[in-house]
C-alpha cells in the first residue's frame, strides 16, 4: 500500500467514466446501461488512473447524475442546451425516464453520489497542489453545442476561462501536447463546469481551494470509428502519456 507521504500533491478526478445506473432509479431509467456508454467518457478510467497522486471517480452515470454540474442545477433539458445535475433528456433527444423519478428521489441521489464525489475532493485538497479533471469528448461537436457539426481538436485544455491556472501552467499543459504533434484548443468547446469553477483558483488557497485544469481527450484517437469499442493499444498511449504528463509537471510545479 502507497504511503500518504510518497503521493504526489496531485489531485486528479475523473467524473464522466461510469455508465452505471444507480439502484435507486433502475425502475425508472430507460435507457440501457449500454446505450448509456454513449454519453460517456469512454475509457477514461483506464486512461487517467495513474498511481501516486489523489484520485476521485464518479461511480454513477453523467446522464442520472452528473457530479461536473451544480447540485442545485435541477431539471434542466439538453434540449435547451442546458446541462443539469439531472436531465431528463439526451444531448441527441432521448427519453431518460419511462417514468420521472420524484424530487425525492433526485435528492436521494444528489446525496449519495454527487455530494461524496466533492466532499473526497474537499478531503484531498489540503493535501494537493494541482487538481486535473479529466474527460474525452467526441470528435464532432454535436447539434446543441456551439461547434456543432465541426470536427474537434486533439485535445481541449480548460481552464475556466483563464480562472483555475495560472497562464505559465496553462501553456505547460498546451504545449506538451503540442510538441507531440496533436492539435490543442484552450477553453474550446468546453472550458470546465462545476468542478474547475467549485474546487479551483488561480492561487492555492488552502484548505479549500487548488489551481487546475479540465482534459478533454478526442474519442477518435483512441475508439473505433461507430461502436464504443477501444482501440487498445492508443488507450494504453495516452495512458502512458498522461503518467508522462503528471510526471513531468510534478517535477517542474511540485518539487518535493
Amino acid at each position: 500500500m502507497t504511503s500518504e507521504s510518497s503521493v504526489r500533491p496531485i489531485l486528479v478526478s475523473i467524473p464522466h467514466a461510469s455508465n452505471k445506473i444507480p439502484e435507486e432509479v433502475k425502475e425508472y431509467v430507460k435507457l440501457s446501461e449500454n446505450e448509456l456508454l454513449g454519453y460517456t467518457d469512454l475509457y477514461t478510467n483506464e486512461i487517467f488512473t495513474i498511481g501516486n497522486v489523489y484520485l476521485v471517480k464518479s461511480e454513477a452515470s453523467r446522464v442520472i447524475v452528473d457530479v461536473n454540474r451544480a447540485p442545485d442545477d435541477i431539471s434542466k433539458e439538453y434540449v435547451q442546451a442546458a446541462e443539469g445535475v439531472t436531465v431528463h433528456t439526451t444531448w441527441d433527444g432521448k427519453d431518460v425516464y419511462k417514468k420521472e423519478p420524484s424530487q425525492e428521489i433526485v435528492d436521494l441521489l444528489i446525496k449519495k453520489y454527487h455530494n461524496p464525489f466533492h466532499e473526497k475532493i474537499d478531503e484531498f485538497i489540503p493535501h494537493a497542489r494541482f487538481l486535473i479533471d479529466c474527460h474525452s469528448f467526441l470528435p464532432v461537436g454535436p447539434k446543441l453545442k456551439v461547434d456543432k457539426g465541426k470536427e474537434r481538436p486533439d485535445i481541449n485544455i480548460g481552464n475556466g476561462n483563464f480562472t483555475s491556472c495560472s497562464r505559465e501552467q496553462t501553456v505547460f499543459f498546451r504545449d506538451f501536447f503540442a510538441d507531440r504533434g496533436y492539435s490543442v484548443e484552450i477553453n474550446f468547446p468546453y472550458s470546465g463546469k462545476y468542478i474547475l469553477g467549485h474546487h479551483c483558483h488561480r492561487r492555492r488557497i488552502p484548505p479549500f481551494l487548488v489551481p487546475g485544469i479540465q482534459i478533454e481527450i478526442n474519442q477518435g484517437l483512441y475508439v473505433k470509428d461507430g461502436s464504443f469499442d477501444p482501440i487498445p493499444e492508443r488507450v494504453q498511449e495516452f495512458h502512458g502519456l498522461f503518467e508522462n504528463l503528471v510526471d513531468e509537471f510534478a517535477e517542474r510545479y511540485c518539487p518535493s
